[in-house]
């Protein structure tokens, strides 16, 4: 059989294919069958042909098959760029070698920076000679009935779309690309003022000789008439001193004729430890203290700090330099590793409005080459030594070393699964089906448990999930989820169970553990986790749910419990395939 010769005619741009020989059977013209010598002139005919008389339900599979080697080409734009092209037909087949709009990014003269220049040279002096004008110059939706419709048209299909989730803001879902633009921009406009080419529209005007920033002036003054203890009142100086001084924990080294307004930040020298700093009045009124001489990290905060300053002497309390201008509460460079500490009321919804916070601070700490470990109020309070054992593994500290091939493999009973993942895992026991562990033959203790369950979710029957894994808080086992995955997956294809799966949190793990031990990643879930909280406790997600007999949504009846969202970030899921 003969296959297709493909050849491009291009200026700058794929122009046509055209195909110099027989596929299948086929001409160029007409469509042949090569079992049974029947051609055809039309392209659905030939094809319900190949469903109805040869039993082909995917001709397209078939065109692959038989001129790609059954791979659907991608783009050729980029090595990384993986879009598949579009398949167009049997006569036309794959009509370019690139997606649709991907050829500009590998040859066109709009790419030159040269070429740039001296359109934008040419628009420019067309503007200005008056050969090139814009239909709305002037003209607003207020003035403007085409504008007015036009803008609403606009309007409504923006309002739909980000409620129905078809539209998103890309500055969240990718918070890198947004800094790095804020960035951009924010250097490029400090460069146009300074340089005179922009200028702020009110320089040089006042309230009697610009309309505009005189009624601002009427608005602000009508506030202040009805308001008359508003606190965007402005201070005299003497107001101004006479509440500063007030403040007996501060000495003011400004120069009294510095004072602008109560905004304006102004040197201060701490009475007790001599610390400069630079306040304005809001900040001295509302926190009056020093950060020298009083941290402003919660107690438990500093806890977890001096419990890893004493392990690694390098750690740093409240960070800013690694993933600025976010912050990590501690960050220890000699491991790459940044821990953080989440309050449940701080981080809450009811205060931390943006739910995607703890992602994003995870992603850029992973595109920094950062292992990031985040730690809930809850579990420091209640399961320390778990936590405490955690951080020593990051910090490779361990108390105790011990090899899988000393310890004994063991089904443990539900009793002891039990004690076991209470004891040791941060998220307690689960039901399951069976639990394996590595027991010690000399103390008969259990060093390390795994659990399997049945999945959740319908579509992954046939598969069992892992529950709970983890070791004894402190201990480093080499080997042993290598150890206990061998174990689970002997029972498993006894059981005819066809794959095992587990997720990893990232804010706990990064799962290398996991490929190490035989298993592959096979998804990133971007959404954040989440789960409900009473600002004492953390509940599971799905303890509160949609109450149809009452009409009532999931958020109505976590309401009515008097609990809100906390979220973290997101889950990795992790397969082995039995088959």
């Amino acid at each position: 059989m003969r296959f297709a010769v493909l050849s491009y005619v291009t200026s700058h741009r794929v122009v046509q294919l055209r195909r110099a020989c027989y596929i299948y059977g086929m001409s160029y013209e007409r469509l042949k069958c090569q079992k049974c010598d029947k051609d055809f002139g039309q392209e659905a005919k030939f094809i319900d042909h190949l469903a109805d008389i040869h039993g082909i339900n995917d001709s397209t599979q078939l065109y692959l098959n038989m001129t790609c080697n059954g791979i659907w080409p991608t783009c050729q734009c980029s090595e990384a760029c993986q879009e598949r092209l579009k398949f167009v037909s049997w006569k036309k087949g794959f009509i370019s070698k690139y997606a649709r709009g991907h050829n500009a990014r590998v040859s066109s003269v709009y790419l030159n920076p040269n070429k740039q220049k001296e359109f934008a040279a040419k628009r420019s002096k067309g503007y200005a000679d008056g050969k090139y004008s814009v239909w709305n110059r002037g003209l607003t939706k207020e003035t403007s009935t085409k504008i007015a419709e036009v803008s609403a048209k606009i309007s409504a299909s923006l309002l739909e779309g980000h409620a129905s989730g078809k539209i998103t803001d890309w500055h969240k879902t990718d918070p890198q690309k947004s800094l790095k633009a804020s960035e951009k921009m924010s250097k490029k406009k400090k460069e146009l003022f300074a340089s005179g080419v922009l200028n702020p529209w009110n320089k040089g005007k006042t309230k009697y000789d610009d309309p505009r920033i005189a009624a601002m002036a009427f608005g602000i003054k009508e506030n202040y008439a009805e308001n008359p203890d508003a606190s965007s009142k402005r201070l005299s100086p003497e107001e101004f001193f006479e509440r500063v001084a007030a403040f007996n924990k501060f000495k003011l080294i400004s120069d009294h004729l510095t004072y602008k307004n109560k905004y304006q930040k102004l040197e201060f020298e701490c009475v007790t430890c001599g610390a400069h700093q630079r306040k304005n009045l809001m900040m001295l009124e509302n926190s009056p203290v020093c950060f020298s001489c009083t941290p402003r990290e919660s107690k438990a905060q500093i806890e977890i700090y001096n419990f890893v300053k004493n392990i690694k002497n390098d750690a740093l309390l409240s960070d800013r330099s690694v993933i600025s201008p976010k912050e990590l509460d501690i960050w220890i460079p000699s491991v790459r590793l940044g821990i953080e500490y989440n309050g449940l009321y701080w981080h809450s919804e009811s205060v931390m409005h943006d739910h995607m916070y703890h992602q994003i601070k995870y992603e850029m700490c992973r595109d920094r080459g950062v292992s990031l470990l985040s730690i809930y109020e809850d579990e420091w309070r209640d399961k320390r030594h778990i936590v405490e054992g955690m951080i020593r593994h990051r910090l490779l500290s361990p108390l105790v070393i011990l090899d899988a091939r000393k310890l004994d493999i063991v089904e443990l009973n539900p009793s002891e699964a039990y004690d076991f993942f209470e004891s040791n895992h941060l998220e307690g026991h689960a039901r399951a089906v069976v639990t394996f562990g590595l027991r010690d033959s000399l103390s008969g203790m259990v060093i390390a448990g795994m659990s399997l369950r049945r999945p959740f979710h319908r579509k992954y029957n046939g598969s069992l999930e892992v529950g709970r894994c983890c070791t004894l808080p402190g201990h480093s086992v080499r080997g042993w989820l290598g150890k206990l995955t061998a174990a689970s997956k002997e029972y498993a294809r006894k059981i005819a169970i066809t794959s095992l799966m587990t997720y990893v949190d990232s804010r706990v793990g990064s799962g290398s553990g996991y490929i190490a031990a035989g298993w592959q990643r096979v998804n990133d879930d971007s959404s954040p986790r989440f789960w409900w909280t009473d600002f004492v406790h953390r509940h599971n997600r799905f303890k509160y749910r949609a109450d149809k007999s009452r009409n009532m949504s999931q958020q109505d009846v976590a309401t009515e419990a008097g609990v809100v969202a906390i979220y973290g970030s997101s889950n990795s899921r992790y397969e082995i395939s039995l088959v």
